[in-house]
């Protein structure tokens, strides 16, 4: 049984084909968990080019701050990196 699990490695054994698993779920999982992010960004961008907002770079940056803060917050180490 410890040949499967190794020291306290959990309850699979550690094959290349479910690493590689993980893996993958892993990334899918933060790319679906930064959708709503990607979404508001994109939303932004809209207003701003049909002119229902002022094109400011200072307050793109401002909303890009206030996002990633957001972004961070709620997704903790699952956030994309600054």
């Amino acid at each position: 049984m410890d040949r499967l699990l190794g020291a306290g490695a959990g309850l699979l054994p550690a094959c290349p084909a479910w690493v590689d698993a993980g893996r993958l779920w892993e990334q899918w999982a933060r790319r679906v968990a930064a959708l709503p992010f990607d979404a508001l960004r994109a939303q932004y961008a809209s207003a701003v080019r049909s002119g229902a907002m002022p094109a400011s770079m200072l307050e793109a940056g401002r909303f890009e701050r206030g996002v990633a803060g957001w972004e961070h917050l709620l997704l903790g180490p699952w956030a994309r990196e600054r």
